[in-house]
């Protein structure tokens, strides 16, 4: 009985190493067929424009083709759900922003995900600053303008997004912390379909990326008033920064990362933020985004997961304060 139970155990065991070198062959092997990588927001904004551009630079480093997937609504949730339920074997990603996965879920009642349990970050990607501008036929000719005819009429002048959670959301939420004046919020599926409303003038003004809204004012469809950052940047040269404005506070921008459903295999995870680290490093697509605007950086997997943890305590003390106002 004795020899029978060691064979037992002997053969078991031949059958987890066989499965282990199994598992282990399936992953070197990956990808053998298309990705599909998921953009929580319609086509022609700044998170669609990166996403492809890195999808392209993507593919020569993981010899497959890239699939982007745009799943625009409800501020990106729509997308971040899809995700959420895909199943883990590195053949679908997304392509998301802090905002999807740091921001909305402290600004919607609608999110049914966990940023922290049910994803798997793999590593970041890019920045983006965004610029205040507003349609000509509004009288303000400088940030501090703004301000002044919006606080004598609150929440008159209305500014656009890709919705609750998008990056210019979260920007605008900062303005108006910082500043006590309300804007009327009106969403959109697309950064590029909001840009446009101010361009037609439905809506007063933007909180957009630089490659988006600097060709309407290079055509002088939109007034730029202010870049959302610390200083000025070599494609808008004359654009001032909100921190020499005198509104040091007010930063934002659109920072982006590659994701993955929860429970993505750690052979899978490091063979991308491998690939990832070499596409960035591309120097063609480092000019391109430059020219943009917007700049490269990657991370390691925990070094994303801790920049999603920290944002999201960030915004879940600015919407608690937020709401804390509005009792009152």
């Amino acid at each position: 009985m004795m020899k029978a139970f060691k064979r037992g155990i002997s053969i078991i065991a031949r059958s987890v190493a066989l499965c282990a070198i199994g598992t282990s062959t399936a992953f070197a092997a990956y990808p053998s067929s298309p990705i599909t990588l998921i953009v929580p927001f319609g086509a022609g904004g700044i998170t669609d424009l990166v996403a492809r551009a890195t999808a392209k630079v993507l593919e020569q480093q993981l010899g497959q083709p890239i699939i982007v997937d745009n799943r625009p609504g409800a501020g990106g949730n729509i997308a971040a759900e899809r995700l959420k339920y895909a199943k883990p074997d590195g053949y679908t990603l997304m392509f998301t922003t802090l905002g999807v996965v740091a921001v909305n879920p402290n600004t919607s009642a609608n999110v049914t995900f966990d940023s922290l349990k049910d994803f798997t970050y793999i590593s970041t990607v890019a920045s983006t600053p965004h610029v205040i501008a507003v349609n000509p036929s509004v009288k303000a000719k400088s940030l501090k303008e703004l301000v002044e005819l919006a606080r004598e009429k609150p929440e008159t002048f209305s500014f656009g997004t890709a919705g609750i959670g998008s990056s210019p959301f979260q920007g605008m939420t900062i303005m108006q912390e910082n500043t006590g004046v309300k804007f009327l919020h009106v969403p959109f599926k697309s950064g590029a379909e909001s840009v446009t409303s101010v361009v037609g003038g439905q809506v007063d003004m933007t909180f957009e990326a630089t490659p988006v809204v600097m060709p309407f004012v290079q055509s002088g469809k939109l007034r730029a008033l202010a870049l959302a950052n610390a200083k000025r940047i070599g494609s808008a040269p004359d654009l001032p920064s909100t921190a020499e404005l005198g509104y040091p506070d007010i930063l934002s921008g659109s920072i982006s990362g590659l994701i993955g459903p929860a429970g993505l295999p750690q052979a899978i995870v490091d063979k991308l933020n491998e690939a990832t680290r070499q596409a960035l490093s591309d120097k063609q697509y480092i000019t391109l985004l430059a020219e943009q605007g917007t700049t490269t950086a990657s991370s390691s997997p925990e070094e994303f997961r801790a920049a999603v943890s920290a944002e999201y305590d960030k915004w879940k003390n600015i919407m608690a304060k937020l709401r804390a106002q509005e009792k009152k």
